[in-house]
């Protein structure tokens, strides 16, 4: 008889549980601190935080699905988050910044967040982190080819 395929043994598996066991922790810290959001808007949000004036092909570049990028968007701006204004450069362009509401979200959340970061990561030391985001990347290179 064949060996029985151990879904625990599974790497892909536990990926996927850690994912959504951090997915809904996210959701719970959000809602803690009055926002409804997701952990793919939160992604979009830090993004144009750190790229203020940055274009949706930017964004759809970096997280690799344009229509969901516009549909994340268009629930962030008519949430009240961030603003779409037109590139004067170039008309078939749009910036994108955050607005007050979204800017205070930010704030509220980096600080939810760091706070939940040091509660669950608090026994890594950075050795354990350098380990991890190397494999992390390898996993992720090879997954794409």
């Amino acid at each position: 008889m064949k060996d029985l395929f151990k879904l625990e043994d599974s790497y892909a598996y536990l990926i996927y549980r850690t994912v959504r066991a951090l997915r809904r922790q996210f959701i719970r810290i959000a809602s803690e601190q009055g926002f409804d959001l997701y952990p793919e808007q939160w992604f979009v949000l830090v993004r144009i935080h750190n790229n203020p004036g940055c274009s949706q092909i930017e964004l759809a570049k970096d997280f690799e699905d344009r229509p969901s990028m516009t549909r994340a968007l268009r629930a962030m701006k008519q949430k009240g988050w961030l603003s779409i204004d037109e590139d004067p450069e170039d008309k078939r362009k749009h910036k994108i910044h955050l607005t007050k509401a979204g800017l205070k979200l930010f704030d509220s959340m980096v600080k939810a967040v760091s706070k939940e970061r040091n509660r669950m990561f608090g026994s890594l030391d950075e050795e354990d982190f350098k380990h991890f985001r190397k494999i992390m990347d390898t996993i992720f290179d090879r997954a794409k080819d």
